[in-house]
Order: C-alpha cells, then sequence, then structure tokens
C-alpha cells in the first residue's frame, strides 16, 4: 500500500518535472527563435503547452467551436484557399476527441454513424477518386479542407451528443450568432450578408427545434430583425424552408412546435413592415435586371452560373478538382468566383457523377433523418442542413463555416438517436 502510493508519488513528480524542464527548454528555444527574428515559429512554439492544455478539456473545445461558427472571416485572406476560425477549432475538437479515443480505447458515438455511412461514403470515394484524377499539394489540402466541412463535424457532432456535450455546443453558436445579429448591421466586416443571414437563421431554427433552448427564446426579438437587415433573400428564404422542415419533422408532436413557428413569422412580418423601403425592395426583387442593385446581383448570378456551365461542358467527366474551380477568362492568382449554385460547382469540380453523388449525399442523409424523426435533433439537424444546401442553390454553399452547423447535427442526431434506441432495448431486456 505504502510502496503504491509512493510509486504515484514519484510519477506525479517525475511529470512535473518534465513538464518544468520541457516548459523550461520551450521557453529558452522561445527566446532563441524571437533573438534569430522567427516571432511567428515562436509564438507558435509558445502555444504549443496551450493546446496541449485546451485537448484535455473538450467541453471547452466544444464550447469555442459553437462560438466561432458564426464568425465567417477568413484568416488567409482568401485567394482559393480560404481558413476560418471554426476550421482551426474543428481541427482541435478533431484531436481531443482522437486523443480521448485512443486514452480511453472508444469513440463514443461513432457507431452511430452507421445510419448515414452509405450517403456519405459514397461521396467520399468519389472524393478520392478526383483527387487521383487532379493530384497535387493544393489538390491535397483543398480536398482535405472540404472533408473536414462535412465529415469532421459529423464525427465531432456525433461525440459531443454521445458524450452530452451538445448543448453546450448549440448554446455558444446561439449567443454568438446574436451578437452577429446585433454588430453586422453596425460592421458590416464581419462578413458577406449571405452566409451572416444563413448564420442567423440557423441560430432562429434552433430556438425553435431544440427543447433544450427554450430559455435562450427571447433572443429571437434579436434575431428575426438581424437576419432581415442582412438583406440577404437566400437567407430568409432558407429559414422558411426551415420552419416548415421543423414542423414536418415533428409529426405527432407538432402542437408544442407549431405556436413557436407562427410566432417567428408573425414577427418577420411585423419587422418586415418597418424595415426601409430600399430594404423592403431588395428582399422583394426576385427578377434580374439592371434597374436596381438587388436586380442586378440576380442578373450577375446567373451569368456566374452560365460560366459554370462553359466549364462543366468542356470537362464532364472529371471536372476541374475539388476546389480548383475558376471561372472561365479569370486570370490566375485571382479570386474564384463560385458558381453560386451548389450542384453546378459538384458539377464543375468533379463531372456530373460528382454532382449525382452529392445529391445522393444530400437525399441520403434527408431519408435517414426522417426515420429517426422521432429522436431528439432529427429536426434540427433536417431543417438547419437542408434549408442551407437550398440557399446554397443560389448562393455559395461549400465556403469557410457554412455547412458546418448542419454536418454537426447530423452527428448530433445520429448519436441521439442511436442513445434513444439503446435505452429502448435496455428497457426490454
Amino acid at each position: 500500500m505504502i510502496g503504491s502510493v509512493h510509486g504515484r508519488a514519484s510519477q506525479r513528480i517525475d511529470g512535473g518535472s518534465l513538464a518544468f524542464v520541457g516548459g523550461g527548454a520551450a521557453a529558452a528555444l522561445s527566446a532563441y527563435l524571437l533573438i534569430e527574428h522567427s516571432t511567428a515559429l515562436a509564438a507558435a512554439l509558445c502555444a504549443l503547452p496551450l493546446l496541449a492544455w485546451l485537448l484535455g478539456r473538450v467541453t471547452l473545445i466544444l464550447v469555442l467551436l459553437g462560438a466561432s461558427i458564426p464568425l465567417i472571416g477568413t484568416l488567409t485572406g482568401g485567394a482559393g484557399f480560404n481558413l476560418a476560425p471554426s476550421d482551426l477549432l474543428l481541427l482541435l475538437a478533431g484531436a481531443a476527441v482522437f486523443f480521448q479515443a485512443v486514452a480511453t480505447d472508444s469513440l463514443p458515438g461513432f457507431g452511430a454513424l452507421r445510419t448515414v455511412r452509405g450517403p456519405v461514403l459514397q461521396y467520399s470515394v468519389f472524393m478520392v477518386l478526383l483527387l487521383s484524377a487532379h493530384f497535387g499539394v493544393a489538390d491535397f489540402l483543398k480536398t482535405g479542407q472540404r472533408f473536414e466541412l462535412f465529415l469532421l463535424p459529423l464525427v465531432v457532432g456525433a461525440f459531443a451528443a454521445a458524450t452530452d456535450r451538445h448543448l453546450s455546443l448549440l448554446k455558444a453558436y446561439v449567443i454568438a450568432a446574436t451578437a452577429v445579429a446585433v454588430v453586422w448591421p453596425l460592421d458590416h466586416g464581419l462578413g458577406q450578408k449571405n452566409p451572416v443571414g444563413q448564420m442567423i437563421a440557423n441560430a432562429l431554427l434552433l430556438l425553435v427545434a431544440v427543447r433544450g433552448l427554450r430559455r435562450y427564446a427571447p433572443l429571437a426579438l434579436i434575431l428575426v430583425p438581424g437576419l432581415l437587415l442582412t438583406g440577404s433573400r437566400g437567407a430568409v428564404l432558407a429559414s422558411l424552408i426551415g420552419l416548415v422542415l421543423i414542423v414536418a419533422f415533428q409529426t405527432g408532436r407538432a402542437r408544442g412546435v407549431t405556436p413557436r413557428v407562427l410566432l417567428v413569422a408573425v414577427c418577420g412580418i411585423a419587422v418586415f413592415f418597418v424595415l426601409p423601403t430600399a430594404l423592403q425592395t431588395r428582399l422583394t426583387t426576385l427578377a434580374p435586371g439592371e434597374g436596381s442593385a438587388s436586380a442586378y446581383s440576380i442578373k450577375i448570378r446567373q451569368q456566374f452560373s452560365a460560366a459554370a456551365k462553359v466549364v462543366i461542358h468542356e470537362h464532364p467527366w472529371v471536372g476541374v478538382g475539388v476546389g480548383d474551380y475558376r471561372a472561365p477568362g479569370a486570370p490566375p492568382g485571382s479570386p474564384p468566383q463560385d458558381p453560386h449554385n451548389v450542384l453546378l460547382l459538384q458539377a464543375a469540380e468533379g463531372g456530373y457523377g460528382f454532382e449525382l453523388s452529392f445529391m445522393i449525399l444530400v437525399a441520403g442523409i434527408a431519408l435517414a433523418l426522417y426515420r429517426t424523426r422521432a429522436a431528439e435533433l432529427a429536426a434540427a439537424a433536417a431543417a438547419i442542413l437542408l434549408s442551407t444546401v437550398a440557399h446554397g442553390f443560389v448562393d455559395v454553399y461549400w465556403a469557410r463555416a457554412t455547412p458546418v452547423l448542419g454536418w454537426t447535427l447530423v452527428g448530433m442526431a445520429c448519436a441521439m438517436a442511436s442513445k434513444a434506441r439503446n435505452a429502448v432495448e435496455e428497457a426490454q431486456a
């Protein structure tokens, strides 16, 4: 007994000594790098202890991830490869989940993803095949980021729900999106109006669909005007689609949902009629033209779509590669012009087969969620995933944080459905 206690004390002393020596060595090396004017390397080295500390605090990482998703600004300045704060935190969350899996020899929630395995696997395999046809360092990174936008959120979301950490992430998202709704009308530097509008719409859908967020319902009084003030017609339409899906997925329990949906609709109508006339006109302009900025933006989108069709016609089988789409005539090194239609983008990147693969992916996920619609978060996952995809028919979908929440919720919904099934089986045993 005494020997075992002494052994554990020795391990603590050894661990503390190693941490002290390691920290001292890192500090000394950082000082040397600063002297040598390698400031970036020194900063990275100093951040390593913080990263190591964070990896053991999964809940904190998930909270930070939820708060970062509405912040869509790029950290890289664009030029074809964008990196949002949520990208970094997703990678950190993935690393934390991996280390926990290694330490405990289990990965909570991963098995629950078998309900969406088919559609996800076929799309992933298609992406790997495309990488073999368009191989390069840049292509590898862009393909990896595409996986990071849907596959990693699935795993992280399933883990969060399986370990009862999902509400912490969702609460952080709602609070951050509400802050964006307040600040964006005063400072458009937070991001372009369409993805910002979608982030606000997602928070609104969460408040309606997730019972665990009921206490945050008053924030809808900020989110509804914030959504309309972005002037994003796609985000407004996406929110309406999401509300309809929430009601459709709550079959048998719609009594509690329908009043909330109607309340949001009434609030939206009331806010619309007090908006400035110019903003009302923008939100109700649905035809292309040159008479107003809102009509002209629709005309520009049609030109983007026409340009994408040219690329598709030239590369109908294997496309130009994931993340490599560039409008015809665009000079090398210029920012790519997205077709503003996710199906056209898929066809341009990987040919008609890749477009079909994406359609199978979304339809398969929707079907899987509908089959488990009685499970908690299934309605929220379907509403946000499908409404974001619908917005992607008239705007950019595969961009920075835009698809992350939807895919995270799909992972959460799968884990919640699995927990419900296990509870029923245990009760019957």
